[in-house]
């Protein structure tokens, strides 16, 4: 659960670092920060420059870091204390009226309006990377905070653990926080030499790869896996938050969400009819090839606490700076 709790912890700190960097060097932007790409538009320059301002998206990435941060980079904990403690903090009433759903929609919104060339006609990558953060950041925390049919956390439930992060994993059902961390997130020093600030880049291929976003899910899972309350809920969140504030480019375009449609399809193909109503008719027709548009999962950090550490650690790294 440890590996799902980190996402988290990753996607929060490095959304909330990006505005902070871009806070520093405000001025100069967007040549003096290394996360605003150069080869945008003004108006899009100009979007992702006022970002630092806003202070309402501020308070909810910095609350939401802290509700993680014992996962943050330079971590090292994994004890089932800090788990909980996490999971309770991120999971509050209090982050939730922090952190409401339009806050993230009408960012979102703004977002396509200001960088349409760059998000769809044209797309760049680095300005999709920042899209894709600030969506996930809504769902992410909902999945984080979903629950199993018996009321137990679906981040402490085991998934599988199918594959290696990397090469440089050993096939140990153990991982250190330390060392996941540097799977998560490159410390940039290309990045670092344009401006005096963090340069703390999430490494989406491991984001994508593992389908983290879905907390491990993959469409190769047995029937057991994917018929479950906890696989439900998870894509029933993505599926309802796209059906209020549909993915602009296409999921399909989404550096981390394009798994989504293999994996809906994987479900519906082997789960009861009806398995996934209610959320079905609001999400449908999102993506190209399916109603949204394999991966696998990783293994345990720990057999008892592998998918929160990771979430955390992810989310905390993409939010580092997004």
């Amino acid at each position: 659960m440890f590996k799902t709790l980190v996402f988290v912890s990753a996607l929060a700190s490095a959304a909330f670092a990006q505005t902070s960097s871009t806070n520093t060097t405000a001025a100069a932007a967007p040549a003096g920060n290394p996360l605003i790409p150069t080869n945008i538009s003004s108006t899009c320059t100009a979007f992702l420059t006022s970002l630092d301002s806003n202070t309402a998206l501020a308070g909810c990435l910095s609350a939401m870091s802290t509700a993680t941060s014992a996962f943050a980079p330079g971590s090292s904990t994994s004890s089932s204390a800090a788990v909980t403690s996490a999971l309770t903090n991120l999971c509050s009433t209090s982050i939730d009226s922090t952190c409401p759903e339009s806050l993230f929609r009408t960012q979102l919104a703004n977002f396509l309006t200001a960088c349409t060339p760059e998000l769809v006609s044209s797309p760049v990558q680095d300005v999709l990377r920042i899209y894709d953060v600030l969506y996930l950041m809504a769902p992410m925390k909902d999945a984080t905070c979903a629950k199993a049919d018996d009321d137990s956390y679906c981040v402490m439930q085991s998934v599988t653990t199918a594959r290696d992060l990397s090469n440089e994993v050993s096939e140990s059902d153990t991982l250190a926080v330390s060392d996941l961390l540097k799977l998560l997130y490159t410390d940039n020093a290309a990045l670092k030499r344009r401006a005096p600030v963090s340069a703390i880049v999430p490494n989406i291929t491991t984001f994508h790869d593992t389908n983290i976003a879905f907390l491990f899910l993959n469409p190769s899972l047995a029937v057991d896996k994917l018929c479950t309350g906890c696989a439900r809920n998870v894509l029933q969140g993505y599926m309802n938050f796209e059906g209020n504030m549909p993915y602009a480019p296409g999921l399909s375009a989404s550096q981390i969400l394009d798994t989504q449609d293999a994996l809906y399809n994987a479900i519906t193909s082997v789960c009861p009819a009806g398995f996934l109503s209610g959320a079905v008719k609001a999400a449908g027709g999102l993506g190209t090839g399916g109603p949204f548009a394999s991966s696998a999962a990783v293994p345990a950090v720990n057999s008892k606490y592998a998918g929160v550490l990771s979430l955390a650690l992810g989310l905390a790294t993409l939010a580092i700076n997004a």
